[in-house]
Formats: C-alpha cells, sequence, structure tokens
C-alpha cells in the first residue's frame, strides 16, 4: 500500500511541477503562434490547428507569425509538428502576388550579402543584377517578402521573361545569388 500511496503522490508532484512550468508567466514573452498538433505538407490552417502561445522573445524564430490570422486558410508549405512556431515560410505564398496582374509571379532571390537583405523591406523596389558580370536580370521589381539574414534572400514580383532570366542563375556557382540595388521612390 505505502509503494501505491508513493508512487501517486510521486505522479502528482511530477504533475504539478509540469502545470507550472506551463502556466508560469514568461519574462519578455511574446505571442507567438504555434501549430497544436501535427499538419501536413497542403492542409489549409484553421483554428482547431493553431494557438497562441507566450514564448521567450530568444525563442523566437526569425520570421515567427504573432498572429494567427496571418496562417489562417492558408495552407501549410511543410508538415508541422505539433508545438512548432510557425513562420512566414511556414505557410503558402502564392497570396503574395494575388492582385499584382497577369503574367506576375513570385520568385525566391538568394542575396550573398546579409547586410543587403537585412535592409530590405516589403514594398521595396529593386534592380538584380548578375555578380558575375553586373548585367541587368530584372529591373524595378517589387519585394514581396524578405527573409532572415540566415536565409538571405527576398521574394520579388517579376514576369515570365525576369522570372526565366533568373532561374537560369540558380546552376551558377554562386547558387544563384543576385546583387540587389535599391532604388528611391
Amino acid at each position: 500500500m505505502r509503494r501505491w500511496v508513493s508512487a501517486v503522490l510521486a505522479a502528482l508532484a511530477v504533475g504539478l511541477v509540469a502545470q507550472l512550468a506551463v502556466t508560469r508567466p514568461v519574462p519578455d514573452g511574446v505571442p507567438a503562434v504555434v501549430a497544436v498538433r501535427e499538419v501536413a505538407a497542403g492542409t489549409e490552417l484553421t483554428e482547431d490547428a493553431l494557438a497562441l502561445r507566450v514564448l521567450p522573445r530568444t525563442a523566437l524564430p526569425d520570421g515567427a507569425l504573432l498572429e494567427p490570422g496571418a496562417a489562417l486558410g492558408r495552407p501549410a508549405s511543410s508538415v508541422l509538428a505539433a508545438g512548432e512556431v510557425l513562420t512566414r515560410s511556414d505557410v503558402r505564398t502564392a497570396e503574395m502576388v494575388a492582385g499584382l496582374g497577369p503574367g506576375t509571379v513570385a520568385v525566391w532571390v538568394p542575396v550573398l550579402e546579409p547586410a543587403v537583405t537585412a535592409s530590405l523591406g516589403a514594398g521595396d523596389r529593386v534592380d538584380l543584377r548578375s555578380p558575375s558580370d553586373g548585367s541587368f536580370l530584372a529591373r524595378e521589381v517589387l519585394v514581396l517578402a524578405v527573409g532572415s539574414a540566415e536565409q538571405g534572400g527576398a521574394w520579388v514580383a517579376v514576369d515570365d521573361g525576369q522570372a526565366a532570366a533568373l532561374a537560369a542563375r540558380g546552376g551558377d556557382p554562386l547558387g544563384g545569388a543576385v546583387h540587389v540595388a535599391l532604388r528611391g521612390p
């Protein structure tokens, strides 16, 4: 009987510690969108698959989604694990080109210089040049979204011809990276 009582008390203690860990206030906490269960790639993200959790700012990955509306109704771009913090890259990006006109496509452009990636923002206009010969690959293209410094790049809106020129860069020794020149208003 003593072993049983000891086991029950031990289980209660573990449960209490776990409850305190989950409900304890997080200093410098930020609400972030997390998956509450595993979600298959391509699955539409719904309220029952997502939750807001307060996490330490230092625990958030770059591009973490802080509002559920940024993910609701959009398909997952990859498998999401239960508890995973969602980022911009976890949701499909086809909506980026909605309303931009026929023939416009979103293309990921790798950028070698982290300082350039860090200085870009959605809505900027840029010129894209070949790092090998300086030739223009695309002029005055719209930046749709910017990746983290680690990702080193941005999504840009281009037409089919510009997309082909950028795709041709993919086989070069620099991995398709381009030089980006920020244009003034």
